[in-house]
């Protein structure tokens, strides 16, 4: 019998399957160049000239700050990172400092074409490293508690430990993993994401339930969620997670489970 909050079938893991068939695809050479080449590559800086009489440059990112320099028409800046509504930048004689976000629209990029920026609320999210969040959901029947913590190695890829408590009907449970998260367009205020991980779930039976005792197995897990922007660095975080439980028995376990929650970077 089951115990996991609900009765599952016993079914092979259909979604592992369909995981294993789009990481075949990914490794392709000729696709892997395309869309991974450049995965752990630091980014290039983005470089624009100015389009207006003379930009003023800040030494800080505030208006407390003094002007000490102004950027004239043509001269080519590098972008390096933002804060809030100011953007740090660097000319060609090597001065840095800090230009308002709205100036930008003074500038172009160097092909002539109107550059594009992230959203001045997520502009600094896309730079954060750190991700915490808390999320409850329907674990096979089961109420379900998760806390996750994530580092950031690229705007697109991520690693994170989660701790999850299910109580149900029958039992409780406890799952301790971590995982590897892909995140294909972070700048979207909608932005997908997929992950695959593994780690252990320790299931508590019901002490109504006569000989029966707690048990360790390992599980992996596959996930597929949204991330949607709400306000500076808070996320609203939707997911749906596929748990392959590796049982000591003769079949293994699948359990679905559906959570919603909120995270926030930094």
């Amino acid at each position: 019998m089951t115990i996991y909050g609900a009765s599952q079938q016993q079914k092979r893991p259909r979604f592992y399957r369909y995981l294993l068939c789009c990481l075949f695809v990914c490794s392709s050479p000729a696709w892997a160049q395309n869309w991974f080449g450049n995965l752990f590559a630091e980014e290039e800086p983005l470089q624009v000239s100015v389009d207006e009489a003379f930009i003023n440059l800040y030494s800080g990112p505030g208006r407390g700050y003094p002007i000490f320099h102004v950027v004239e028409r043509e001269e080519i800046i590098t972008l390096l990172k933002s804060r809030t509504e100011w953007i740090k930048i660097k000319t060609k004689r090597g001065i840095t400092g800090w230009i308002k976000r709205d100036d930008m629209q003074f500038t172009l990029a160097l092909d002539g074409s109107k550059p594009e920026f992230p959203d001045a609320k997520q502009a600094d999210y896309l730079a954060d490293r750190f991700e915490l969040g808390a999320a409850y959901g329907d674990f096979a029947g089961a109420d379900s508690l998760t806390m996750n913590l994530g580092y950031r190695f690229t705007k697109n890829l991520s690693a994170e430990l989660r701790y999850a408590e299910n109580t149900g009907q029958f039992s409780d449970s406890q799952i301790i993993a971590g995982g590897i998260l892909f995140q294909p367009f972070p700048e979207l205020r909608a932005s997908p994401f997929f992950s695959v991980g593994g780690g252990t779930i320790k299931t508590f039976p019901s002490s109504m339930l006569v000989q029966t005792e707690d048990r360790e197995d390992n599980l992996l897990q596959a996930s597929l969620g949204t991330y949607v922007h709400i306000t500076g660095r808070l996320f609203l975080r939707v997911e749906y997670t596929n748990h392959y439980i590796l049982t000591s028995r003769n079949t293994n376990d699948e359990v679905n489970e559906w959570k919603v929650g909120f995270n926030v970077f930094f």
